[in-house]
């Protein structure tokens, strides 16, 4: 017993001095982003108020999608889902489109994210019942529907595109790429980043009953937990963080499989910590993301600003497939 607590406490101690050292690796991401200018340095109020608005913006995107990767992968049991990859990102993209042209152009921002939402549980529910084999989530099954879903959602996207203005259509083509949306205002920034903040407190409380619901069903069962009830507030959960993340960012690729998988790597699978590893590390993945892409503006006298989805797609493209192949290696997949 002596010997269990006291490995405990070093598990703890390390995954503190992890979470920490994240932590701090934001921070200083942050103020980077904060002096980076045409010159480098603090800047006055007006143009700091912007790049407030633009890192803020970049944050809670980057705590968005992470801990709705670490969730579906959690509740899919697959280390290879995340928002983007299994078509919950472009669900979600879909809704707002769809939005813009309806309910959104009459209830706003509030319009678009209950569309966003729905579709994105819309595009969950459907994947989480044709990936089903006998019961259980068939990996292969997932990523395939996964790859069918965002091929359809993007298809209807592009319908919706060619009935809306030419210029509403070239500025969501960009925010498509995964590019930082500067047009929402500081309440309604401040309103979305507040839902992430509370979903994510909430998803982190979980942790302890979602490292329960990743054991076979007949063990969690018997230690108590209602994996039906389980299930669906972790579809509630990653459907709205997606929601929120899309409207930030658009359908921004990857930062939902990297994040989590790389914080797993060193903190393990527990999902307290790995909730929170999580989150740090999705922020300062699209805060560098963000940082990169106005070095690159400077570096190259680019006329506008390069989505940050761009980045991601071609860092977290090849780690996706290193990740697929080992998977196909372990058998994981067949």
């Amino acid at each position: 017993m002596m010997h269990a607590d006291a490995a405990r406490r070093r598990f703890e101690r390390r995954d503190g001095v992890v979470l920490l050292a994240l932590a701090l690796g934001l921070a200083l991401l942050c103020v980077a982003r904060l002096m980076m200018g045409s010159t480098f340095g603090w800047p006055d109020s007006t143009v700091l108020d912007f790049r407030a608005h633009r890192l803020l913006t970049a944050v809670s995107a980057g705590v968005a999608l992470a801990v709705a990767g670490a969730l579906l992968q959690a509740l899919l049991r697959n280390p290879l889902a995340s928002p983007y990859i299994i078509g919950v990102s472009s669900g979600a993209a879909l809704g707002v489109v769809i939005a813009i042209t309806g309910a959104g152009a009459v209830l706003g921002w509030g319009g678009r994210s209950a569309c966003a939402f729905l579709t994105a549980m819309l595009t969950l529910s459907v994947l989480y019942l044709l990936s089903q084999r006998r019961g259980w989530i068939d990996p292969l099954g997932l990523l395939l529907v996964g790859v069918i879903l965002n091929a359809i959602n993007g298809a209807i996207i592009m319908l919706v595109q060619t009935l809306i203005p030419a210029n509403l259509g070239k500025s969501l083509l960009l925010w498509m790429f995964g590019a930082l949306n500067e047009n929402l205002s500081w309440p309604w920034l401040w309103i979305l980043a507040s839902v992430i903040l509370v979903v994510s407190m909430v998803a982190v409380m979980m942790g302890r009953s979602i490292d329960l619901a990743t054991f076979p069903d007949s063990e969690a069962q018997a230690l108590g937990l209602h994996l039906g009830r389980m299930r669906l507030m972790l579809f509630a959960l990653a459907g709205l963080l997606t929601a929120v993340a899309v409207q930030l960012v658009g359908p921004l690729g990857f930062v939902g499989l990297i994040g989590p998988h790389a914080v797993r790597l060193i903190l393990g699978p527990r999902h307290t910590p790995l909730l929170i590893g999580s989150a740090l590390a999705g922020a300062a993945l699209v805060v560098a993301g963000d940082l990169a892409v106005k070095l690159i503006y400077h570096l190259t006298q680019q006329r506008a600003l390069l989505p940050v989805g761009v980045l991601m797609a071609i860092i977290g493209g090849p780690i996706f497939l290193v990740m697929l192949r080992r998977q196909l290696g372990r058998g994981a997949l067949s």
